[in-house]
């Protein structure tokens, strides 16, 4: 369902496709419109063209660490796994990576998961907020046997969020949905949309119909406006913490929402060598991405400023190649192209498979957009 409503919000469905193909795992996936109480949405199905595998939380990582994807989409597919493996582990009294996954290491729970991140990262989405999940009532078929509604991995993942508490007699949150969330959001689920410009609206539905309430879900895109929309720079000085979880810890504020992370060289007091830990935010997102640059490095404190920034249009376009297609980044000042970057990842690809030069694929995609 999430999937299909960020396609139906104007996600491109090739692109999000191109894009997986780089898990090396075998699908197809199709999207169909159908009508729910009235409403339009669209209902996305996979379908896996291989036989039917339980993979570990390990095998999953590999799976997307090795499809080149943008950093934020890895990110964030990779955080929402990792939820889901911290949760099955604690439910099983298992270690996080020796879990083993059944509905969720299934090809089409991957693509539903990983396809979200990239939709996610086609329609440039900085952050995300949510209402409250319902949690529905009952019982559930799983690998398991049956599990009480909500499922014990789902109450793992969101502890310490907001729920709403529902008399739906159905799984109306899953672990993967929710895991989905809370990686996109941090946890943080509130009542209040943010006040935003609207530029598009996409629907999603599920396949079973709810007794008390459309089985929708509704994706809305757009410019958050005023102090919710304004930029601040969030810093810390770090000299007490080792490089695998300072990297670490840019991977997650990048998971949680944050515009842009990295890491800069410092020299501290004696002549200690540091690092500064630097995030760019909206100013909505500032505390909690504040409090998640502590826990992850330690540090007490963190800075943080207002800062402007001049943007320009951007825009992901398919091109096809006499090899296979690519995508490229597109930047734009009043309607007017000024930059053409190919997506690394889908030039690398190529280049790969069929023997030529980096520099020369990025010379045809760029040529082949100037002739598109």
């Amino acid at each position: 369902m999430t999937l299909a409503a960020l396609v139906a919000a104007g996600a491109s469905l090739p692109e999000i496709t191109s894009s997986l193909r780089g898990l090396g795992v075998a699908f197809d996936l199709t999207t169909e419109r159908v009508e729910v109480n009235g409403v339009g949405a669209l209902r996305a199905d996979v379908e896996y063209l291989e036989e039917h595998s339980h993979r570990t939380f390990t095998d999953v990582r590999a799976l997307i660490e090795v499809a080149e994807l943008p950093e934020r989409t890895s990110s964030r597919a990779l955080e929402a796994f990792r939820l889901l493996a911290v949760a099955e582990g604690a439910v099983h009294n298992q270690d996080p990576e020796d879990v083993t996954f059944h509905e969720v290491g299934a090809v089409d729970s991957i693509v539903d998961v990983v396809g979200s991140c990239v939709a996610l990262e086609l329609l440039d989405v900085a952050s995300v907020s949510c209402g409250p999940l319902p949690m529905g009532t009952g019982v559930v078929d799983a690998a398991h046997g049956l599990l009480p509604v909500p499922g014990p991995a789902t109450l793992e993942i969101l502890e310490g969020s907001r729920v709403r508490w529902t008399d739906e007699p159905a799984e109306t949150t899953t672990p993967t949905g929710a895991a989905l969330m809370r990686s996109f959001t941090g946890g943080t689920f509130t009542d209040a949309p943010p006040p935003m410009t609207l530029h598009s609206t996409g629907y999603g539905a599920g396949s079973m119909r709810l007794r008390r309430s459309p089985n929708l879900l509704r994706a809305v895109v757009g410019d958050l406006e005023g102090p919710e929309g304004s930029v601040e720079l969030l810093e810390a000085n770090v000299d007490d913490a080792p490089g695998e979880l300072l990297g670490a810890a840019v991977e997650r504020l990048l998971a949680a929402g944050a515009i842009d992370a990295w890491l800069e060289p410092i020299v501290m007091k004696r002549g200690r060598g540091a690092y500064k830990a630097c995030a760019l935010a909206l100013s909505g997102d500032r505390e909690r991405l504040a409090r998640l640059l502590m826990r992850e490095t330690g540090t007490l404190g963190v800075r943080h400023h207002a800062v402007g920034r001049t943007v320009a249009g951007r825009r992901r376009v398919l091109v096809a190649l006499p090899y296979g297609g690519c995508l490229v980044k597109v930047g734009s000042i009043e309607g007017e192209d000024f930059v053409v970057a190919p997506e690394y990842a889908d030039a690398a690809r190529l280049a790969a498979e069929t023997g030529l030069p980096l520099p020369r694929v990025y010379e045809d995609a760029r040529a082949a957009f100037g002739g598109s």
